[in-house]
């Protein structure tokens, strides 16, 4: 007897269960592709979002540096003192300017809403005659 015939009719495996195990051992490896993958897809996402973040943290620092280099300047110094704390150096003349007084205010709108006086009307050009008597100084 020969091995095949000693296996006889059961010992035979078909071609389906070949090809359900072939396709679960493929789906094996596809299911242990798709965790990767979606990590790596993640960790792209992460790094853009890192990179405009950095952008975004790049330019404040430069608007801060431009500040800095700002509140290093005398000049500037000066004038931030003058608006904020009234500064004024010695020999310096210093002027404040009030506000008009809620009186004030009213009494201008109310000027505005009257109409203004009529002008007064010329007078009437001289007649011919008038005006000869005016000129010779009758």
């Amino acid at each position: 007897m020969t091995t095949t015939a000693a296996r006889g009719p059961r010992g035979r495996v078909g071609i389906a269960p070949r090809v359900a195990v072939i396709a679960l051992l493929l789906g094996l490896v596809a299911a242990m592709a798709v965790e990767p993958t979606r990590q790596l897809f993640e960790q792209r996402r992460r790094v853009d979002d890192m990179r405009g973040e950095l952008r975004a943290v790049t330019v404040a620092n430069r608007r801060l540096e431009a500040r800095i280099q700002r509140l290093e300047d005398p000049d500037y110094i000066e004038q931030r003192a003058r608006e904020q704390a009234g500064l004024v150096l010695p020999g310096e003349t210093t002027f404040v300017v009030m506000p008009p007084s809620r009186a004030d205010v009213r009494a201008e709108r109310d000027r505005r809403a009257r109409p203004a006086p009529e002008p007064p009307r010329p007078e009437p050009e001289p007649g011919l005659l008038e005006g000869f008597l005016r000129f010779v100084g009758l």
